[in-house]
């Protein structure tokens, strides 16, 4: 079973409740975009495959406090490794709250100014992560696991993947872009620009790079990123078909309709890519992993939170 690494932000997670009404009605709970998406490759693994077990670690820097500890206790129930997580004495993760509109459309409040993440190479961490590579299959990260670094630390994670690709390991990416992380949209695609040629699949959202870049399509987004140097693209349009493409072809798999009320948008997308991940590990064609991680995303934004129970999803 391969085994990938994925490398971000886990927050503190307060779902829920909305401004105004008793706070005794949020949920406290803990998510983050490549987290979400580690975890949905160890459970959409189990499912493929019970006897699946460590088919994911998780890098990322947190505190020594009780959620710190609460958060890397939940990630090894899920059978994630967290040795290469940073733990620094007085730190702390950081919070966001989820606000759902009807549509089950979300946004978010942060406080992550000085969350612990954003030392996860410091310290001389990038090198015991470095000295970790042969155990990984894959490398996962996502323009906000760049984007909360500072500028000197970006370079060395652009390094430290550059190292990885330059060894024969796959690099997985989306850019999962959010402009009030970066001091701007011409430094954001430039340093997409710069990670692009070490990627072997990059699993962008339509609308995020159609934001960003300009794009008009989907096959447009795709497109850019295989002229950029990346192997294969697999692009996500919500409730429109997915795109998927390669230097060989290119391809579009209608999104099934969701039967049931949506409720939360919130790990749609992460969702996607951890499920996607977990059946090209299973031996599953490209076609054939677009369609469990479009089933496991339509089961997810059909439920309230960032990480819901999939455990009764048929996949077959």
């Amino acid at each position: 079973m391969p085994h990938i690494a994925f490398i971000g932000e886990c927050m503190l997670e307060l779902s829920g409740a909305q401004p105004g009404t008793v706070f005794g009605a949020a949920k406290l709970g803990f998510a983050g975009d490549t987290l979400n998406a580690a975890t949905y490759m160890a459970r959409t693994s189990r499912l493929l495959d019970p006897a699946s077990i460590k088919c994911a670690s998780y890098i990322t820097a947190l505190g020594t406090d009780a959620y710190s500890n609460a958060m890397i206790e939940a990630w090894q129930s899920d059978g994630i490794a967290t040795d290469l997580v940073r733990r620094i004495d007085c730190a702390l993760p950081g919070l966001y709250t989820i606000q759902t509109d009807a549509d089950g459309e979300r946004s978010f409040s942060y406080w992550r100014d000085q969350a612990a993440a954003k030392q996860v190479l410091g310290g001389g961490h990038d090198a015991q992560i470095r000295d970790s590579f042969g155990r990984f299959d894959g490398f996962y990260l996502s323009g906000i696991s760049l984007a909360i670094l500072s500028p000197d630390d970006r370079q060395k994670m652009i390094t430290l993947v550059a190292d990885y690709a330059n060894k024969g390991g796959k690099v997985y990416f989306d850019t999962n872009h959010r402009p009030r992380l970066w001091s701007g949209d011409q430094t954001a695609m430039d340093i997409y620009r710069a990670i692009a040629p070490f990627c072997d699949t990059v699993l962008p959202t339509f609308d995020d790079d159609a934001a960003l870049f300009g794009d008009k399509s989907a096959q447009e987004t795709g497109q850019r990123w295989l002229e950029a140097g990346v192997r294969e693209v697999i692009v996500k349009s919500g409730g429109d078909p997915t795109y998927w493409c390669n230097k060989d072809g290119q391809s579009s798999f209608v999104t099934p309709p969701v039967i049931t009320e949506i409720v939360d948008t919130t790990s749609a997308g992460d969702s996607f890519n951890g499920s996607f991940l977990a059946a090209r590990s299973h031996g599953q064609s490209v076609e054939g992993a677009i369609g469990i991680a479009q089933k496991v995303a339509g089961r997810v934004i059909c439920r309230h939170g960032a990480l819901v129970d999939i455990s009764d999803l048929e996949l077959g």
